[in-house]
């Protein structure tokens, strides 16, 4: 297989309401599209949402820098098997740690591409369907204001839901949590702190927290900085608490140290983040035999490119990897506007590639930036 074209194209679709948590606050999505041609007419597709504060990516990174760098060098190779394009991923991925959002885009692009060339879904590259589809898992985020967590925690308690990942950060964390805890009653809740504080913060505030009446906390997720593992490994030892990165891991090398440092319990992993089903696939097989769990999430804002790739290989790996739901599934699709797959898209969990369709039309009227690489 051949390159013929490489396209990136720049989006932005606005959300409906909001969606905040300590990091970032936000009212519309700016994925970057990438698009392969072969020489036959076919084209895969893949998704990049580059974060700042989780990979060090941006959009002008991805857009004038790696995403031309790896449109090159694509347009240079020969891929003529499923064999070939699998091991050029797993050889090229650790040459591009430091883009991993650009290259996860590049890889399901050429995964989706490949596949439909040689017959072969994604889901089957991964080891085939071995769970039913994953439950939802919702996240309440700053979006929801304080006065309406009653009410949207009893539409979600009303909705039956049993994953809930809460945003903490925030002055009124201590108020927030008794609402919730007090309508959802003794559900193990995740807390995500997206980095909010230093170690001696993050002690002080999460040990006030674990006091509040009926409150079940299952983990807690990103307390502090990235690198700061020393920190996460404080947190488990004097609160005892399960620490979930996030942040702390994109890569294979991440999740090495990780472990090394005895820093957390669980591994939060993101294709749009890890660079890929292959990537993400092998950090979770590591974290397995290292006796780390995983959950399995969501970008925010990711459209339903990513987030079709997300479910399939929650359904191939969920029973090996621990998986227990999909964080946001759903959720983006509620946020966004519009989707750029084509309303009807239901395929088959087996069809080639990933078996998504995109909307032309949709893509054209949400780009705002274009850029075409040809062989």
């Amino acid at each position: 297989m051949r390159l013929r074209e490489v396209e990136l194209q720049r989006l932005s679709i606005p959300f409906k309401g909001s969606f905040g948590h300590a990091a970032s606050m936000r009212s519309a999505t700016e994925p970057v599209l990438v698009t392969l041609h072969d020489e036959q007419g076919r084209r895969g597709v893949g998704e990049a949402l580059p974060r700042d504060y989780v990979t060090g990516e941006t959009l002008q990174t991805v857009i004038e820098r790696d995403g031309p760098a790896l449109a090159r060098e694509l347009l240079a190779s020969a891929l003529p098997t499923m064999d070939a394009v699998v091991a050029w991923l797993r050889e090229a991925v650790s040459r591009w740690d430091h883009a991993l959002s650009a290259f996860g885009a590049f890889e399901l692009a050429l995964l989706d591409l490949a596949g439909q060339r040689h017959g072969v879904a994604l889901v089957d590259l991964l080891g085939g369907v071995q769970s039913p589809e994953l439950p939802a898992g919702m996240v309440i985020g700053f979006e929801v204001a304080t006065a309406k967590l009653e009410r949207h925690c009893a539409a979600l308690r009303f909705g039956k839901r049993r994953h809930i990942k809460v945003k903490i950060g925030a002055a009124d964390d201590a108020q927030r949590l008794a609402i919730i805890a007090r309508v959802l009653g003794p559900l193990p809740l995740r807390l995500d702190a997206n980095a909010a504080w230093t170690a001696d913060e993050a002690v002080a505030r999460l040990g006030a927290l674990a006091a509040v009446p009926g409150l079940a906390i299952a983990s807690v997720e990103q307390p502090v900085g990235k690198h700061d593992l020393a920190g996460l490994r404080r947190i488990r030892t004097e609160l005892g608490l399960r620490v979930m990165a996030d942040e702390s891991v994109c890569s294979f090398a991440d999740a090495e140290r990780l472990v090394a440092a005895q820093a957390v319990d669980v591994f939060n992993v993101r294709l749009g983040k890890m660079g890929g089903a292959l990537a993400t696939a092998r950090i979770c097989e590591f974290a397995r035999r290292a006796g780390i769990g995983a959950s399995l999430g969501t970008m925010v804002g990711e459209t339903g490119v990513l987030g079709r790739a997300s479910e399939l290989l929650g359904r191939a790996l969920a029973p090996t990897a621990g998986f227990d739901c999909l964080d946001g599934k759903g959720q983006n699709a509620f946020l966004l506007t519009e989707d750029i797959l084509e309303p009807d898209a239901d395929a088959d969990v087996h069809a080639p590639g990933l078996g998504v369709r995109v909307s032309d039309d949709r893509v054209r009227a949400h780009a705002v930036e274009h850029h075409s690489f040809r062989d």
